[in-house]
């Protein structure tokens, strides 16, 4: 077993043969699930077995430290672990922010003093659950520290478990009946001719029997927690992925618990586990655990209901067993294929190659490179393995070998902790916005022209010579009400509709238009269920998600426009491209039924957002480029096709609407404004339009937007005005500016 701290005088653990291999094996599949090999969906096993190993290390160390010595020693335990994991982290979050202040664009994310903090103090898998890893922020460009929430996970578990470990270990002898019982059983009967004579047992015997006592609470406890834990997931996640059961201590907890049974099966039970037989059964378990092992790394994806059902707990135990082979049958086949070149020295390495790995993978982007799947996995690979050797042999190691005194490296430690965030704190200061991501921005001078709505509002694309006049010049010839106050518009859908209002709020004045921008993060018309959005799987949210009604988000609208009444509605949202589940099967545009299943909502949505006489605007899907997939092909929902069909479908909707109900039903061409050539577009005559992460608007864009749109908005809504004038709106408006719009690259 391999020493996990080289300081401290602690008891050493003899070397197990194969347990780097298990490390440099997890620490691949990782890197190959992330870089989208076919092989290997469920290469995110990988961080489950490191799990597994961690609990076995370290819950065999303190058990061997409390045999050794009497007592753990919590000060040199502690000491031991920021020797061996902080100087490579602070390395990174530095690393991270040179890169941010120098250069920018080779993230692309503006906003990571958070990220920061939360990887410092060991708790970003709570500030991932925290900000919500939900629609807005999973299609956003990755934090290049999103990674480290395994990492905060196993500190947790190293600060609270070797105090339960001391505890069980102190007073675990079991209540005053059990001891009275042992003392009964302690004597033995000796018939000597026609007297019986009870000697009393050794007190070698006595602290046996302690031992075993305490040893049985520690794999009780350890196994049912790891139970625990596995249900406590199945029961927050019933239909797969979700930010809480991924991120949460709690429900990650039973690798890192499975570990910890290992190791204590193993010291209670060590007479027998050195038996033929035992050698044997052990070498039988060891391949039981790799043939697992690689059925579950290559046949269960992140998005089955399964992985979090049982799915963790099967992966940990099977980790589980390959380590029990590989200790109690060291020359058997487990250990013999974990020992295979160069596996073993890839292992030694492996916490800096996680540690690294993932801001490689984010700098050596398939959109950059355009390489093969393949090619791009070996790249990677290389990268990241010379890294994380440099960083072992001049950082980790001379430091883990006592380069710095005790007194020197705990001055050393916040020392560290504040340049890494000095340097991450000066990133913010330099400004990174969308415009210097991806394209300058500009504000010209003369308004185009704009045509008014006649059955399908207005809006061509700008040409070269369109340009956007400075705010304070904007066009007035829009028809000004005459009566009541400004035209009343009421802006639904996504992010992508919220961040849209952003921009057209501040051209709105001048148009005699007031928007009401309610686009929520995560809710389009279509999302009753879970959808696919890049690496995730994730609910609809509040108030998206069903409950007891079928259709929340459709009712919420029309709570809105009772109580604002307004004269014109306006619906945008990209969530009609994602891959859904919808009737307990995923489905996507392109796909007859859920065609129907989305033409059917459109449709029902226009009943509510006319159902006061309000006009609306069905705004057509713009193309999107939230990068490339770890592979290097286009994210499913990024696909021209499925634009096209859903653009289609609002056309069609918004036709069928106007026949059938008499709603005034408009479509605004928001793809050809904003996409001209019939492609993505960042930035059009000049004007940065989108965000960073190439889906939602950059707030020049939803200006640019406003130009061609408020005119036209404010005609359509002069007729619904005059005959249901209610001035101002009811109650507090939402603001302009959404809060989580913070969170975005933009």
């Amino acid at each position: 077993m391999a020493q996990e701290t080289d300081v401290g005088g602690r008891p050493r653990l003899r070397h197990v043969a194969g347990l780097d291999g298990i490390r440099a094996l997890a620490v691949l599949a990782v890197i190959a699930f992330h870089t989208g090999l076919s092989s290997v969906p469920g290469g995110f096993y990988g961080v489950d077995a490191f799990f597994v190993l961690s609990g076995f290390l370290i819950t065999s160390l303190l058990v061997t430290e409390w045999e050794g010595t009497g007592t753990i020693s919590l000060r040199r335990f502690w000491g031991g672990r920021a020797r061996r994991l902080l100087p490579a982290l602070f390395l990174l979050v530095a690393a991270v922010g040179v890169a941010l202040v120098a250069y920018p664009s080779l993230l692309a994310t503006p906003h990571v003093i958070g990220d920061a903090l939360s990887t410092v103090f060991y708790a970003s898998n709570w500030y991932s659950i925290h900000g919500g890893v939900s629609y807005f922020s999973t299609a956003a460009q990755p934090s290049p520290l999103l990674h480290t929430w395994s990492l905060a996970i196993e500190e947790q578990f190293y600060l609270v478990w070797p105090l339960v470990v001391l505890f069980i270990m102190k007073v675990g002898t079991g209540g005053r009946r059990q001891r009275r019982r042992h003392q009964r059983i302690s004597t033995v009967r000796v018939i000597d001719g026609s007297h019986l004579m009870m000697f009393p047992r050794s007190a070698e015997a006595d602290a046996e029997w302690i031992r075993r006592r305490r040893l049985h609470l520690l794999f009780g406890l350890s196994s049912l927690g790891a139970l625990g834990s596995s249900l406590l997931m199945a029961y927050l996640a019933p239909a797969g992925y979700t930010t809480r059961a991924y991120y949460g201590t709690d429900t990650r907890a039973q690798a890192l618990l499975v570990g910890a049974a290992v190791a204590s099966g193993l010291a209670l039970w060590r007479d027998g586990a050195s038996a033929v037989w035992f050698r044997r059964l052990g070498g039988v378990l060891g391949i039981v655990g790799v043939a697992g092992t690689a059925v579950l790394w290559t046949r269960v994806s992140e998005t089955s209901t399964f992985a979090f059902s049982g799915g963790f707990l099967l992966a940990s135990l099977a980790a589980g067993m390959v380590i029990l082979g590989a200790v109690v049958a060291p020359r058997g086949p487990t250990v013999r294929l974990l020992e295979i070149p160069p596996l073993p020295a890839l292992g030694r390495i492996s916490y800096g190659v996680y540690l690294w790995y993932w801001p490689v993978l984010l700098v050596m982007s398939g959109a950059r490179l355009h390489w093969g799947v393949y090619p791009l996995f070996a790249a990677r690979v290389g990268v990241t393995v010379t890294i994380a050797a440099l960083s072992a042999r001049f950082i980790e190691l001379p430091i883990r070998r006592g380069a710095l005194p005790s007194w020197r490296s705990l001055v050393a430690a916040p020392v560290g902790a504040a340049a890494a965030l000095g340097l991450v704190c000066a990133s913010t200061l330099v400004p990174v916005s969308a415009a210097s991501l991806q394209g300058s921005s500009v504000v010209p001078n003369d308004p185009p022209t704009t045509t008014p709505g006649t059955g399908t509002a207005g809006g061509a694309a700008a040409g070269p010579s369109d340009l956007i006049p400075p705010l304070s010049a904007s066009s007035a010839s829009a028809p000004a009400p005459t009566t009541g106050g400004p035209i009343k518009v009421l802006l639904v859908g996504d992010s992508v509709a919220g961040t849209l209002g952003v921009g057209l709020s501040q051209y709105q004045a001048n148009d005699h238009v007031q928007i009401v921008n309610e686009g929520i993060p995560g809710c389009s018309l279509s999302m009753d269920q879970s959808i696919k959005v890049l690496f995730y799987t994730l609910p609809p949210g509040q108030p998206c998600a069903p409950g007891d009604d079928p259709v929340p988000l459709l009712t919420q609208w029309k709570k809105w426009i009772d109580a604002y009444n307004p004269d014109v509605v306006i619906y945008l949202a990209r969530g009609e491209t994602f891959d859904q589940e919808e009737g307990g099967k995923w489905r996507n545009l392109g796909q007859a039924a859920f065609n129907q299943f989305v033409a059917d909502r459109y449709r029902q949505a226009i009943d509510v957002m006319g159902s006061k006489g309000a006009a609306v605007v069905l705004m057509t899907t713009p193309y999107y480029d939230s990068g490339t997939s770890p592979s290097g092909t286009i994210w499913p929902e990024d696909q021209v096709d499925r634009v096209t069909v859903d653009n289609r479908l609002i056309r069609q909707a918004a036709v069928a609407g106007t026949a059938s109900t008499g709603h005034q039903v408009y479509v605004f061409d928001l793809n050809a404004v904003v996409s001209p050539g019939n492609q993505y577009a960042t930035a059009v005559a000049g004007v940065n339009l989108r965000c960073s992460d190439g889906v939602h608007f950059s707030p020049t864009g939803g200006e640019f937007v406003g130009l061609q749109l408020l005119h036209d908005l404010a005609e359509l809504g002069v007729a619904h005005h005059a005959t249901s004038p209610t001035g101002a709106w009811a109650g507090a408006l939402p603001p302009s500016t959404p809060p989580w719009y913070a969170k975005l690259p933009c």
